[in-house]
């Protein structure tokens, strides 16, 4: 008995948009399923639609790839054995095998020009009927007249000539049978006027040339695969195996576009959200890990997890909500060192760091600064989106200030009294060319309450939001002492000077 071939699946966008969830799921199943299998992933580039095709959406296709970390084995950057691997550099190998099935009679020209094929259409559905998309007129041209026409300059393409009884079918790995019946295909275009191939042939002559044992693609070619397995018979090849993966809809259950939100990977790159969170919940869309297993998952768990056996037939519905929830949590789960990296990127962005002038407590630089940050933040630091707002006023005075909050929490008479005698009181009792750690400003604050016969409440609610500029916030004293004593005080006084 023959061993199996080695696993070789790929993924092969059209550079003519950035890479969109759908397209990055496609390429997800087919990345797990090599890693899974030890197999290999290629990345091809279908580029051969000129007139659409734009360097720019070439480049987000790589980066979106690598930003979502799905390393391939062949192609753009990697080469490989069965390169090249952009269409566009192998006219030569389409022209060759459209030759071979010119010469065995299975492709003839068609010089019906798009004005022609409109005219017919108009005429067919004036008259009640349905446009098939070709009627067939030059199938049974003379050769003799299309060599004439051909002399004549008249431009043509090439179909390929299909069967017109019997079916075409195929076990599809993630829905079973698919049957169509031939009569109902018509001839299409495998190469055009222009001399570049339709990506029905392209495709075919690809997949067989490159080895691929499993083509793994969105269902909505499902309608193309009976027409390309025509291709692989007439070209007598071997299919792959095929399996064709539900759409992703949008909440309300209808296609996902950009009325729902958010589509390209990109867009989802500059709302925080994380690849690893984007990797697993794409994941999530259209396959189940099985059981009551943890949703929130490593790539490494994905891997080991994912089989086409699990690949779900009916479509999946993308979910902002649990999309941001899994963002959270990968976040959460990640190490203080991941978790430092992430913050220093919002850091950059911002063009924020520490003063050499400020007096804090165990931090005298940059990154010593950020660590303590973001342990006294702990589990809120949970989304890139919201982290400005609650590190900002470490860093600036122009920070991000909640406007319901401030009036009611530091205007009136009251406020203005307590923020002005903790304001004294932590000036009075703490040394101000000495770092303060948390223990002093909480020691000051609680003996400043008793002393006022008020709850300490009624002092540290209105120094928060004069600090912090929101209701809520690490804790009060780690604050004022990440803060320091001299920029402590200074908004204390600015608060209670604005009231």
């Amino acid at each position: 008995m023959n061993a199996p071939k080695p696993v070789r699946v790929r993924f092969a966008p059209s550079p003519t948009g950035y890479l969109h969830v759908g397209g990055a799921r496609t390429a997800l199943f087919n990345w797990l399923y090599a890693r899974s299998q030890k197999g290999t992933f290629i990345l091809r580039i279908e580029d051969t639609d000129q007139e659409r095709s734009t360097q720019e959406s070439y480049q987000a296709i790589l980066d979106g790839m690598n930003w979502l970390g799905m390393d391939w084995d062949e192609g753009p950057g990697r080469g490989g054995d069965f390169g090249p691997y952009l269409q566009s550099e192998r006219l030569p190998i389409y022209r060759e095998h459209l030759e071979k099935l010119a010469t065995e009679g299975h492709a003839y020209r068609c010089f019906c020009s798009p004005e022609d094929l409109a005219a017919r259409e108009k005429a067919v559905t004036d008259a009640g009927g349905q446009w098939e998309g070709y009627d067939g007129k030059c199938r049974d041209l003379d050769p003799a007249e299309a060599s004439k026409l051909e002399a004549e300059g008249k431009p043509f393409a090439w179909r390929l000539r299909t069967p017109t009884d019997g079916s075409t079918f195929w076990y599809d790995i993630v829905v079973d049978k698919r049957e169509f019946q031939n009569e109902v295909l018509v001839d299409r275009v495998i190469f055009k006027a222009d001399g570049f191939p339709t990506y029905q042939f392209a495709c075919v002559v690809d997949d067989h040339l490159m080895g691929i044992t499993h083509v793994l693609r969105g269902d909505d070619h499902v309608s193309n695969t009976p027409f390309q397995i025509l291709i692989y018979q007439a070209l007598g090849w071997n299919l792959p195996k095929f399996g064709h993966m539900p759409m992703i809809l949008g909440p309300d259950r209808k296609r996902l576009s950009k009325r729902h939100g958010a589509t390209s990977v990109q867009e989802f790159q500059k709302q925080g959200i994380i690849p690893e969170a984007m990797m697993n919940y794409l994941a999530l869309l259209g396959w189940s890990p099985g059981g009551n297993a943890d949703e929130v998952m490593t790539r490494e768990a994905l891997i080991k997890k994912f089989s086409l056996k699990k690949v779900n037939s009916s479509p999946g519905a993308f979910d902002y909500d649990k999309l941001a929830h899994i963002n959270s949590e990968q976040i959460k789960r990640k190490s203080p060192e991941e978790r430092h990296a992430l913050a220093a990127g919002v850091l950059a962005e911002h063009g924020w760091r520490m003063d050499p002038e400020w007096k804090i407590h165990n931090a005298t630089d940059s990154d010593t600064y950020l660590a303590r940050i973001l342990k006294t933040l702990g589990n809120r630091f949970s989304s890139l989106i919201t982290l400005p707002e609650q590190i900002g006023f470490f860093y600036t005075d122009d920070h991000w200030r909640d406007d319901e909050a401030w009036p009611s929490a530091v205007q009136g008479p009251e406020n203005v009294q307590a923020l002005t005698a903790l304001a004294d009181a932590l000036e009075a009792e703490l040394d101000m060319d000495q770092p303060q750690p948390a223990e002093a400003f909480e020691n000051v604050t609680r003996a400043l309450a008793g002393k006022l016969e008020i709850k300490a409440g009624a002092l540290i609610h209105p120094s928060r939001v004069a600090l912090t500029g929101q209701l809520r916030s690490a804790g009060i004293f780690e604050v004022m002492e990440l803060v320091g004593l001299r920029r402590s005080l200074a908004r204390l006084r600015r608060a209670a000077s604005l009231s």
